[in-house]
């Protein structure tokens, strides 16, 4: 067998750059973008075909017209298609069409070649004049879109196209022995890897080194908006508990003057304040409870309630508001509702608080409508969706007004009501624990003449009685005055032992103010250590016990307590309200809780309860 390096040094010396190229490319740029992978086929399919060319020439020389030399030709021409793809893919002009066209073009031209015989020479011109073409092909295509290239990147490469060709030209359409096609192919290569592919492959790595920049800003921005939203929650917690400390000393102390008041003008500005501070209250809840929202803080404690007492619950709360109004309201509901239901009813009483406090504002004259109502398409017989709507005669909202109703700190005809109060949170946050039970809300308004908005949230059927809010009415009805007489028990307990711990000194005198027509013997303690001390030296029925203190906390002391008082009630006074707080404290040990600012009817209440166990 007949060996021929002089003829084949040449290109043998090429592979080994093309290896490491590919081996470079394949590792570091295969897959940053199209026309890198098109490149790295290019390089890939001059190396194959260099490597066939070489072996060819050292083995049998170029005239032997043998199978591999068929196979050597198809390479040669698949090497020439890839270089028009990765020429069409870099100036943007490749599509699925011409893709498949020249694809097309490529399997017939190698088809064609194995078809002719062994002793035919037409294939030896034929093939690699497909080659040719494809070739020009991309010639063709660089030329009409230069402007891809910079002006030395364009001369450069127009001059390796032209040599390229040329070396086709010489070496195959003139049958000249001389291994120079691929030599010049790796120059090409070579170029083109320095002044197309490596600046495109910097931009690249320069934009993934932007983004990755850009992910650890939006990470830390993240983290920092985060930080900020936790500050921001922590602080209106605090604040929280900052304002409903001295406003249970403020609407304490002003409940019992109105209680002692005798002349109508006292009365008067004593309902004044308490007006004023409820107010304030509602305001602060609101902003809590957004704040809870936002970061996704606010959770349901769903329970068995009855429907039946919500919506009672509503009628006594909206009665007040419309007092000394021409307006009405009307309760509506379903006959057959199931009464049973299971959900968050403190979140549910919240909605429906507000959407009739916001009625009974901007509602001077005709009517107020609470209608419930409820189906089961969709949800089987275990839930209801309850379909809820408050409608209004009143002065209603133009149609520009009504898209950003729902929005934080947004009121309609602002001009006209800013006389009412109000800070513009009570339907955004309505909107807020809708969507978070699930339900949707929407809202219906005409200026001048009302608004009504309906919301439909899904609820469980808690019980298998299928008692129906009709049914429950009327039993209620009916045993309402038996119950009234068994509910009253005691009002007084002559030598029950209280004892109230709160460091607020004022908040004590509010405490035993309420507790006076008890006539229980009260004594009082400003701090969880004095408490302490209290408690190991006598017994006492109950202990209301503030929970945040300086030094030892009201848990804390509960804790020691226990140990010396067997047998008392150990009652939570705090200003961490809403959600799940009696349960949490419940859970913490206490035998029940009252929210700051109390009442005295509450916390007769509490009294009563505890009181009547022993």
């Amino acid at each position: 067998m007949a060996l021929h390096f002089n003829e084949a040094f040449i290109e043998l010396s090429m592979i080994p750059f093309l290896c490491v190229l590919s081996a470079f490319l394949g590792g570091r740029m295969a897959t940053k973008s199209e026309i890198n992978r098109r490149y790295l086929l290019l390089v890939i399919s001059t190396l194959v075909a260099a490597i066939f060319e070489a072996v060819l020439d050292i083995t049998t020389g170029m005239k032997t017209a043998t199978l591999w030399t068929r196979a050597f030709y198809a390479t040669i021409n698949f090497n020439a298609y890839c270089l028009m793809c990765y020429v069409a893919a870099y100036t943007n002009v490749i599509s699925r069409r011409f893709t498949d066209i020249h694809f097309l073009i490529l399997t017939m031209s190698i088809v064609l070649l194995f078809v002719f015989r062994s002793n035919d020479r037409l294939y030896m011109v034929f093939s690699p004049g497909f080659a040719v073409l494809f070739v020009i092909e991309g010639f063709v295509l660089q030329l009409l879109y230069q402007e891809h290239y910079g002006k030395g990147q364009f001369i450069v490469m127009n001059l390796l196209f032209i040599l390229l060709i040329d070396s086709f030209v010489m070496q195959y359409l003139f049958s000249i022995n001389l291994p120079f096609v691929y030599t010049v192919a790796t120059m090409m290569l070579v170029f083109t890897f320095f002044y197309l592919e490596a600046p495109t492959y910097r931009r690249l790595i320069s934009a993934q080194n932007e983004t990755e920049e850009a992910r650890l800003a939006a990470e830390e921005s993240m983290r920092q908006a985060g930080a900020a939203n936790k500050a921001k929650s922590n602080f209106l917690a605090s604040t929280s508990h900052e304002i409903r400390t001295p406003m249970n000393a403020i609407l304490g102390i002003n409940e019992m003057i109105y209680s002692e008041a005798k002349d109508d003008e006292t009365r008067k500005a004593s309902n004044d304040i308490k007006d004023a501070g409820e107010h304030l209250l509602n305001i602060v809840n609101n902003i809590l409870d957004i704040s809870k929202i936002e970061a996704g803080k606010m959770e349901l404690y769903e329970s068995d309630y009855h429907l039946w007492e919500i919506l009672k619950d509503c009628e006594s709360y909206i009665t007040p508001l419309i007092s000394g109004k021409p307006v009405k309201f009307i309760l509506s509901a379903e006959p057959t509702l199931p009464e049973h239901l299971h959900g968050d009813s403190l979140r549910l009483k919240q909605v429906l608080t507000n959407l009739l406090n916001n009625s009974a504002k901007y509602t001077q004259k005709g009517s107020i409508t609470l209608n419930v109502a409820g189906n089961t398409a969709g949800v089987g017989n275990s839930a209801v969706i309850l379909s809820v709507s408050v409608e209004d005669t009143g002065m209603g909202m133009r149609e520009e007004e009504s898209g950003r109703i729902f929005e934080p700190f947004e009121r309609a005809n602002i001009i006209e009501t800013r006389h009412i109060p109000g800070a513009g949170l009570g339907l955004a946050l309505v909107r807020d624990i809708i969507h978070i039970m699930s339900g949707n809300i929407q809202l219906e308004s005409k200026y001048g003449e009302g608004t009504k908005i309906t919301f439909n949230v899904p609820q469980r059927i808690s019980r298998g009685d299928n008692i129906t809010i009709k049914e429950y009415e009327e039993f209620m009805q009916n045993a309402a005055p038996e119950e009234a007489v068994n509910d009253d028990g005691p009002s007084v307990w002559p030598g029950a032992k209280i004892l109230v711990v709160d460091d607020t000194p004022v908040n004590l005198v509010v405490a035993k103010g309420m507790l006076k027509e008890s006539l229980a013997d009260i004594e009082t303690a400003e701090s969880g250590e004095e408490a302490l001390e209290k408690i190991k030296a006598a017994h006492y029925d109950i202990v209301f016990l503030d929970h945040k203190m300086p030094g030892m906390d009201g848990v804390e002391t509960l804790g020691h307590a226990k140990k010396y008082a067997p047998g008392t009630s150990f009652i939570a006074l705090t200003a961490n309200a809403g959600g799940n707080a009696r349960a949490e404290y419940i859970a913490m040990g206490f035998d029940d809780y009252l929210p700051k600012p109390f009442k005295s009817l509450e916390m007769m209440k509490v009294l009563k309860e505890c009181l009547n166990k022993k």
